[in-house]
């Protein structure tokens, strides 16, 4: 029994002299174990954010490749779209000048005045002026369309503005030469009844 005691006695001594550094390795292991956690959870951050940059770079890179494909299509529709508003400009132009060289030609020799003629024309100039500058502004935005720029889209969103604002300021010219043409209408009309002066 003594042979027993002994080697117990010594094992208790030893567990208990060696359990602080025992829970003392414990904590630096666990503190170490934590550290390469922490290290390995920051390495992985940083390589799915630069997975996400470069991501992000081929993104950019195929969007400005599709740009410059689609960039001569682009400029020459919206260039045609300018045009277009612009002939549709001098259409009612030449309507305008019929209009007037009527009145002009016709209706003063006669004696017939119409009292709002100089308010109509101009009426009708003003709104001339805002549809030339809206069309000059769609294509200028035409024309400095560039997709290496900050903000093709932007771009192309403020060039269909400047259309808005041509079509919208061409109605507005077409119902100014229209209000002038009731005018003369009217005015025939008077001679045609008689009713004239």
């Amino acid at each position: 029994m003594k042979k027993l005691i002994l080697p117990s006695l010594l094992l208790i001594l030893f567990v208990f002299q060696t359990s602080p550094v025992v829970a003392q390795n414990n904590t630096s292991v666990r503190e170490r174990v934590k550290t390469q956690i922490e290290e390995r959870l920051k390495q992985a951050r940083e390589k799915l954010a630069s997975k996400a940059a470069l991501r992000k770079e081929k993104l950019e890179t195929a969007k400005l490749r599709i740009c410059e494909a689609r960039k001569s299509g682009i400029v020459r529709r919206s260039t045609r779209l300018a045009e277009r508003a612009e002939r549709q400009l001098n259409n009612f132009g030449s309507k305008l000048d019929r209009v007037e060289n009527f009145y002009n030609n016709t209706l003063l020799p006669k004696g017939i005045v119409i009292e709002n003629y100089d308010d109509l024309i101009a009426d009708v100039e003003a709104k001339k002026q805002a549809v030339a500058e809206a069309i000059n502004s769609a294509k200028t935005s035409a024309q400095n369309f560039n997709c290496s720029g900050d903000d093709p889209k932007g771009q192309l969103t403020n060039y269909r503005t400047d259309m808005e604002n041509a079509v919208k300021a061409l109605k507005d010219y077409r119902t100014s030469i229209k209000n002038l043409i009731v005018a003369v209408r009217t005015a025939v009309a008077k001679i045609a009844t008689g009713s004239a002066n």
